[in-house]
């Protein structure tokens, strides 16, 4: 019987992870109805996110095609529009938050980031008078940055599918799709913990 997805050794942690995230925001007290909005505020937005910053990086190469013309790839990992995320922080008690929001993704000529979901709890308490500690979690769902191949022509060798920024690398074009990013957003998922005193 073929086996696909990943191995139940790291499967595992990944459903774990979910699973205890959604019981968690479960079993926190949620304000109700109108109490929810005044419950609820801005944390975050921002353009951009680690994904993004790969690509971009990646705009400063090119290469020469064998009858002299340039390709650049700056038009080929230039966002149409940047990956957007919005957060939000609903206190559901005096020590506990829920941060939540979303991810718009991105997408370019040779690439796409899909749309993310942003979970994460916040947990504070006053130790002693003017020291405090906190704990943050924050886990991203979805969001995964795939890169596209190329049908690039070889003259007397033939058409071959290559990954496009490797097309006149000195190997098999084969070889090189091993080479097309497939990075997931969840290694993005943060665990802080702040104590804070002051006097």
């Amino acid at each position: 019987m073929a086996q696909t997805g990943l191995p139940w050794r790291q499967a595992i942690p990944r459903v774990l992870r979910r699973v205890a995230a959604v019981l968690l925001l479960a079993v926190l007290p949620v304000p109700a109805g109108a109490e929810l909005a005044d419950h609820t505020h801005l944390l975050d937005i921002h353009a951009g996110s680690p994904r993004s910053d790969i690509l971009r990086d990646l705009r400063a190469g090119g290469y020469e095609l064998a009858g002299g013309g340039a390709v650049r790839f700056r038009d080929w990992y230039r966002p149409r529009l940047p990956d957007l995320t919005v957060l939000f922080l609903t206190q559901t008690s005096d020590r506990f938050g829920v941060i939540w929001g979303l991810s718009s993704g991105e997408r370019g000529v040779k690439y796409r980031i899909d749309p993310a979901l942003h979970l994460g709890l916040v947990w504070q308490a006053e130790l002693f008078p003017g020291a405090t500690l906190s704990l943050r979690a924050q886990a991203v769902l979805g969001g995964r940055l795939r890169e596209r191949s190329c049908t690039a022509d070889y003259g007397i060798f033939g058409v071959a599918e290559v990954n496009c920024r490797l097309a006149a690398a000195p190997m098999p074009p084969e070889e090189t799709l091993g080479y097309l990013l497939d990075v997931r957003a969840e290694r993005e998922s943060t665990v802080s913990v702040l104590f804070e005193y002051r006097f």
